[in-house]
């Protein structure tokens, strides 16, 4: 006749075969879902893809820094060296081809994730796990090999009473949540076409009409201090501080520029091109000229006062 195992091997089967459910799934990367994975995917996109424009930025102000340098000393010395030509030329080429690669990336735009790059990612994480998982066993046999037996041995009671105070009870096999941090860094970058935008005034008509009237005042201040546009990234920062539009990056703000009607292009503001809003473009769209706010409109109702008749007889 067979015996049944006593309660204490049992105990630690039942623990043993728990951990390696647990383990299993820590391993193959299921704790972490398909929602984090897809943030993880696009925040990768919008980095490079700002990475890339700041870059062409950087070396659009470098070359038109040194173009205007080259040209102002050939406007003091009456013409440049033939070597010196050459530099002007160069970089009045390098400007161009980095403005034209900014023209090229434009706006950050999210395109559909391919669920294979999911899978890719996610056997990644299972690889990197799986990894880590050999490392203590590798330790355990590496230090028994060279050390001593004794290594062995207690690693093994150590999981033998892990498992053992494991006993009966299963874990739960759960997904962790987003990290806040990520969720803050995607915050506009939609996962879903038909998702609300949290930062934006819940009447689509009011917010895109409160947009136009500040764009159009701030680009007739620019326009008004000798400049012919204002930088999108400008913008973004003044409607900060009033407290709107927080959620919103650099990087896709032009997009909301777009959608309120507001026409955006490469603007050279100060010798620095930026996506921005040009004063002309600006007109032609409203129909008329970037109105100023209220309080910066010169008053030309004033009228100096008639002289007096006691005034004009005293003169005479």
């Amino acid at each position: 006749m067979r015996t049944k195992p006593g309660p204490l091997i049992t105990r630690t089967t039942a623990g043993a075969g728990h951990l390696a459910v647990c383990l299993a799934h820590w391993a193959s990367g299921h704790t972490v879902s398909e929602e984090e994975l897809l943030r993880r995917i696009i925040k990768a996109r919008a980095d490079a893809h700002a990475e890339a424009v700041d870059e062409h930025q950087r070396e659009a102000r470098r070359a038109h820094k040194k173009a205007t340098k080259l040209r102002r000393v050939a406007a003091e010395d009456g013409g440049l060296v033939p070597a010196a030509q050459s530099d002007l030329n160069r970089a009045e080429h390098e400007a161009r081809r980095h403005e034209a690669a900014l023209e090229a990336l434009g706006d950050f735009q999210i395109t559909a994730v391919d669920p294979g790059q999911v899978g890719h990612r996610r056997k990644k994480i299972a690889a990197l796990r799986c990894t880590a998982l050999t490392l203590p066993v590798a330790g355990v046999a590496a230090g028994s090999w060279l050390l001593d037996g004794a290594v062995l041995l207690v690693s093994t009671l150590g999981a033998v009473t892990v498992c053992w105070m494991r006993g009966n009870t299963p874990f739960e096999l759960s997904v962790r949540p987003v990290p806040a941090e990520l969720l803050a860094d995607t915050a506009q970058l939609l996962l879903d076409a038909e998702e609300e935008m949290p930062a934006l005034p819940a009447d689509p008509g009011k917010w895109k009409e409160e947009l136009r009237t500040y764009v159009e005042q701030m680009v007739a201040i620019a326009k008004h201090e000798g400049q012919n546009g204002v930088h999108a990234v400008e913008l973004l920062h003044g409607l900060q501080k009033k407290g709107d539009f927080l959620g919103i990056t650099s990087s896709t703000f032009p997009s909301k520029l777009r959608d309120a009607g507001i026409p955006t292009k490469v603007v050279s503001v100060g010798g620095d091109k930026q996506i921005g809003v040009q004063y002309t473009e600006l007109e032609k769209t409203l129909g008329h000229m970037p109105r100023l706010p209220v309080h910066l409109v010169p008053d030309l109702t004033a009228r100096p006062s008639a002289p007096s008749p006691e005034g004009s007889t005293a003169a005479q």
